[in-house]
């Protein structure tokens, strides 16, 4: 009977000595684990991606709709005598010097028919041209041969239609390129130079804001016909 019990019991001892030393890494277990690391390792990497994407796919081609920044120079730019005592050629076959408005504040805007900023800042322009005439203010449109495809006839068309008073610049890049490097710009459309009677360009204006910039516009006017012509 004894032999009996020992037996017995020897073999529940030995049932649950197999059940301890049973392997911790089971299949199941193993599987479990596998699918968490992957888990673990495609949300890092989704993550770590999606900082990225707004760099991968910032915008880099901005020209005509760029949002604009109105940074002033570091200081009003002086307009060598020789670009002001150039001869540019004006869209009605007639000719010009910017010196020939020596004693006038002058604002030139660099535009072209087909970019959407400049039709919609040209009313703002034709209304300060008429507002500050008598004040000795002039506005010279500037229209260069290459944005327009070497097309007087078309500029000419769009003019009268919008009866823009103005002169109208028709210039190969003489006037244009020298007036955005002296201002460090870049090569967009809008731009409109404030140049003040002593031939300095005190404000430079990059893109068109509508709710911003015809007033902006009109108060580097007047600072210059006050002689604050401050960049």
């Amino acid at each position: 009977m004894a032999l009996s019990m020992d037996s017995e019991t020897k073999s529940d001892s030995e049932q649950k000595s197999d059940e301890t030393v049973q392997p911790f890494w089971t299949p199941g277990r193993v599987l479990l684990s596998v699918v968490g690391l992957g888990l673990i390792i495609a949300f890092g990497w989704s993550k770590w991606n999606s900082k990225d994407a707004p760099a991968n796919n910032a915008p880099t081609n901005r020209v005509a709709n760029a949002p604009v920044t109105n940074a002033p120079p570091p200081g009003p730019v002086n307009v060598p005598q020789e670009l002001r005592d150039t001869t540019l050629q004006t869209l009605d076959g007639g000719s010009l010097k910017l010196s020939d408005f020596a004693d006038k504040v002058v604002i030139v805007n660099l535009w072209a028919t087909w970019c959407g900023p400049c039709r919609q800042e040209m009313p703002e322009l034709v209304k300060i041209s008429n507002e500050y005439k008598q004040r000795g203010v002039v506005v010279l449109g500037l229209a260069t041969s290459y944005n327009e495809k070497n097309d007087q006839t078309h500029v000419k068309d769009y003019i009268r239609t919008q009866n823009v008073p103005y002169q109208i610049i028709w210039d190969d890049g003489t006037l244009a390129g020298p007036l955005v490097e002296m201002v460090q710009g870049r090569s967009v459309i809008p731009q409109s130079f404030v140049i003040s009677r002593d031939g300095r360009i005190v404000k430079h204006f990059t893109g068109f804001r509508p709710s911003m910039d015809p007033q902006l516009m009109r108060q580097a006017v007047e600072d210059a016909l006050n002689d604050k012509g401050k960049a």
